[in-house]
């Protein structure tokens, strides 16, 4: 069985994540399942129903030749690599409010030394056309680059301002530090498309991954448990238990995922019953739900 080789450098999750990487990276675009649940509570879910059905493991192995056993092996970790891939695509769709608090501070900063800077002007120590290349304030770059011109008006011709100015040699390099991680900020601010597209494509790779392989495992139980018919109990839909759909009187089946949109070659429809996932399905054959 698979187990968790705790790296002290990564957190349980990353390690969850970095082993589950290679087959999350496997699956095509066609493959890909659209996420319809609450991707934290599908997980935990997992976490929480594998005791049991990791019980089940001799009695699936034996009854079902063909199961892929690793499915049921690695199910936890597949539940701890999709928290991890959530928690990163959350990271990068939610705003940069460290971006968001570097502009406030910028712009007040660019308020103060140009107040300081038309002190001088106005008292006659500076010509007035050192503020001409001045951006104005529309626009992250302009602010950043206003205070750098600011700061460097301020060094340029600090002998002939030293008795004048109000602003203090150390504010003009707190002025300078704040520049640089403004720049920074914002560069990686300009590059979020690009991470954003790589954090979903990821995060809908491992929630594929893990429904398929939960799915398949549900589908294994179902069959063992038929005559008990305590299956839900052991491991539940994924869908009935968190909400995400309404059942009518007259469907009782789960509602299936549907296929993500693939570049090219459409996959066949999900079966009903197995919200979405190409997974094996139950049926009434003695041999039981993995018999091609």
């Amino acid at each position: 069985m698979s187990e968790l080789n705790y790296d002290p450098s990564y957190s349980i999750l990353r390690q969850a994540f970095e082993q589950a990487k290679p087959e999350i990276d496997a699956i095509s675009d066609g493959d890909l399942l659209i996420v319809t649940t609450d991707v934290v509570a599908a997980a935990t879910t997992g976490q929480g129903v594998y005791p049991e059905v990791i019980a089940l493991r001799p009695q699936i192995v034996q009854e079902f030749s063909s199961f892929k056993v690793s499915r049921l092996d690695n199910l936890k970790t597949y539940g701890l690599a999709l928290l991890y891939a959530n928690g990163e695509y959350k990271t990068a769709t939610e705003p940069p409010a460290v971006v968001a608090d570097m502009a406030e501070t910028a712009l007040h900063t660019r308020a103060v030394l140009l107040a300081d800077t038309n002190s001088l002007i106005a008292h006659g120590v500076l010509a007035p056309g050192v503020i001409n290349k001045l951006q104005g304030v529309n626009g992250y770059k302009n602010v950043m680059g206003d205070l750098i011109a600011l700061v460097a008006i301020h060094r340029k011709y600090a002998e002939q301002i030293a008795d004048r100015t109000s602003v203090k040699p150390e504010e003009l390099k707190a002025a300078e530090d704040l520049a640089a991680k403004f720049s920074e900020a914002v560069g990686l601010r300009e590059q979020s498309p690009q991470t954003i597209a790589a954090a979903t494509r990821t995060r809908q790779a491992a929630y594929t991954l893990f429904v398929t392989s939960y799915n398949e495992v549900r589908a294994a139980v179902q069959y063992l448990r038929r005559r008990e018919d305590d299956a839900d109990n052991i491991i539940p839909s994924l869908f009935a238990i968190h909400g995400t759909r309404k059942k009518s009187a007259v469907d009782t089946n789960d509602k299936p995922n549907q296929p993500a949109a693939p570049v090219v070659n459409p996959p066949a429809p999900a079966q009903p019953g197995n919200n979405g996932a190409p997974a094996a399905k139950v049926t009434s054959s003695e041999h039981g739900p993995f018999v091609g």
